[in-house]
């Protein structure tokens, strides 16, 4: 299995269609197209407004206690939209690189219909979190905090500071939810803490997977899963990770989807009538062979 290239291009909704290409931007945001341009921020942000925002959400703080001070910040703007945020430390090598942060305004209208009493046919506009990485390269992996697939470096634990400033994003371009497909299941398992799948069918599937791999180490369940090692019990086939929209609701209707009684009767559903298993023998025989570093 390849590593990821994270600059690969833009991650591909499943439950959603995007149609941002026929949506001007300037009417998406509020604002004016001379203020959108590739030195700034979403078109909005320059170096020191973000600085402001990372110490205002505390992170700054947190990268000075772990001995980062001589912080360096690129910001960008490419023809596809999308932001890019970069905080090194001393310098603009790739091992001093503390943040990388991708984000894209995006509008998105449903492909299918979950909750019928809650109209979403014209759509909603998200701030889509193409890439996020929070490294800390001073310190190394342990056995309680063991590499998970796709670190490089072990985490800065900062990701409520991040979610309070992609809030700010999301308010400040006044978008109705923030939108991430998490490429492992390791990483919707973090984000289920204060995201929800769009669709409740694979929020139950995630939560059964979570049930029944609730005595397992994380790491040891993603990189099994990543290996091809998930087992759906009612089958007796293996199951492959399907990476699908998680959201943040900004906005009061898709707070109401999410929190709405079909939603969650739809969740439960689905967490009750899905069971999976690991096959750990195959797991093993692959750790073996190396495989964990190819990851």
């Amino acid at each position: 299995m390849r590593k990821r290239n994270r600059f690969s291009g833009k991650k591909n909704p499943v439950h959603l269609e995007e149609i941002f290409p026929s949506i001007d931007l300037s009417s998406m945001l509020y604002i004016e197209k001379e203020m959108v341009c590739s030195e700034l921020f979403l078109g909005l942000y320059d170096k020191n407004a973000i600085m402001n925002i990372l110490t205002q959400t505390g992170i700054i703080n947190i990268l000075n206690k772990k001995g980062y001070y001589n912080l360096i910040l690129t910001i960008s703007r490419n023809e596809s939209f999308v932001s890019r945020l970069y905080v090194n430390f001393d310098s603009l090598d790739r091992n001093t690189r503390l943040i990388e942060l991708l984000v894209r305004q995006s509008r998105f209208k449903p492909k299918q219909t979950f909750i019928d009493d809650i109209d979403l046919d014209d759509g909603f506009s998200t701030l889509t979190i193409e890439w996020l990485s929070l490294q800390d390269p001073k310190r190394e992996f342990t056995k309680k905090r063991p590499k998970l697939p796709g670190q490089v470096y072990p985490g800065l634990g900062a990701l409520r500071n991040i979610q309070e400033m992609l809030c700010i994003l999301a308010n400040t371009t006044r978008s109705d939810a923030l939108l991430d497909i998490p490429e492992h299941y390791h990483g919707a398992v973090i984000y289920s803490e204060m995201y929800s799948f769009f669709s409740p069918i694979d929020g139950g599937r995630l939560n059964a997977m979570m049930r029944d791999f609730h005595d397992s180490p994380l790491a040891d369940v993603s990189y099994a899963i990543c290996y091809g090692c998930l087992i759906n019990e009612h089958t007796g086939e293996t199951e492959l990770w399907k990476p699908s929209e998680q959201i943040y609701p900004t906005s009061g209707r898709l707070k109401n989807y999410v929190n709405s009684t079909n939603y969650k009767e739809i969740l439960e559903d689905s967490a009750n009538t899905h069971k999976y298993s690991i096959n750990w023998d195959r797991y093993q025989k692959l750790l073996e062979e190396g495989v964990l570093d190819e990851i």
